[in-house]
């Protein structure tokens, strides 16, 4: 499911028009479709293959480093509304005149439970934690560079997703929000000299969260109108998000970072293809506009008996 600096890329999508639904994240007749910089509040069996991100990064004194990565990352289900994820990747990040910079990303492992929908409001809420796992990736001074926490960290999280099929506005009802919090807790916390100098690798406490606002056309030529679009078309979603993370503990080591993403979501019958434009919200952030694109699998529908359902089913079979 993410990153840069500190944010995420994850994914979930799903068609809804002509093809039977199995656990894709949907509420009512609304489908929560795949967003790369914050989590989507899905329970599913997929994979990520790769999620790839390229932003050139604050400069100093003229020079305009750039980072990129290549992450992927697997999701399962447990039982229906409990499964867990992992996720990694390799990284660089290339100044000029320099050598570049690259190594792997620290691991990162998630359990969600999906506690709740409301299928009349087109409403879910889930809740997890994550755990990254530190110097699984490259350590030392190269993965300082890199971004790379030296100390383990647990985030718990919320995450929601609400259709507005309850707006009396026709064309309004096809708006999806989602949206996720959390507040990441290094196992070590930083401690500063007088004058503001680490003295130790600890780090400090972060608010992670973001937002998601998506336009479903499978929405609207479904459930509002039928406009003639060609199917191509119907399983497009364009959308628009922004992750953010800020500092919530003193001493502290970093600065506020607001990262917006603006693109379209692509779902077919077994897999989803998302692309977005990456716009820095601030200085902190990038220097520039940036991109991101993740191809996406469902095994709920590619290996719908084996795995693309829920590890307890298997035994129920046996």
């Amino acid at each position: 499911m993410s990153r840069l600096s500190v944010l995420a890329a994850t994914a979930a999508g799903v068609m809804l028009l002509s093809h039977p639904i199995h656990a894709h994240g949907v509420a009512g007749a609304h489908m929560f479709v795949s967003t790369l910089l914050i989590d989507d509040p899905n329970v599913a069996d997929e994979a990520s293959l790769p999620t790839f991100m390229w932003l050139p990064q604050p400069g100093d004194g003229g020079v305009t480093p750039s980072a990129a990565s290549a992450s992927i990352e697997f999701d399962k289900r447990l039982t229906e509304n409990f499964g867990f994820a992992i996720a990694g990747g390799y990284q660089w990040l290339r100044t000029p005149g320099q050598k570049t910079a690259n190594g792997w990303q620290n691991l990162e492992g998630t359990l969600k439970y999906k506690a709740y929908v409301n299928a009349e409001h087109e409403f879910m809420l889930s809740v997890g934690v994550t755990r990254e796992f530190a110097r699984t990736g490259a350590n030392g001074s190269n993965g300082a560079v890199l971004g790379n926490a030296d100390v383990s960290s647990t985030t718990p999280k919320i995450y929601f997703g609400k259709g507005f099929g309850d707006l009396p506005i026709g064309w309004a009802r096809a708006f999806a929000l989602t949206g996720t919090l959390g507040l990441q807790m290094p196992d070590k916390g930083l401690k500063v000299d007088s004058d503001a100098s680490p003295l130790n690798n600890g780090d400090s406490k972060q608010w992670q969260g973001g937002v998601s606002l998506q336009y479903s056309l499978r929405y609207l030529q479904a459930q509002v109108k039928d406009l003639g679009l060609p199917n191509v078309i119907n399983r497009m979603t364009p959308l628009v998000e922004v992750a953010w993370s800020s500092s919530a503990s003193k001493p502290n080591n970093t600065s506020t970072q607001y990262l917006f993403g603006v693109g379209v979501n692509y779902t077919a019958d077994t897999y989803a293809v998302t692309v977005e434009a990456l716009l820095p919200g601030n200085a902190q952030s990038g220097s520039h506009p940036g991109i991101v694109a993740q191809f996406h699998l469902y095994f709920d529908d590619l290996l719908p008996n084996s795995l693309g359902a829920p590890v307890a089913r298997w035994f129920q079979a046996s």
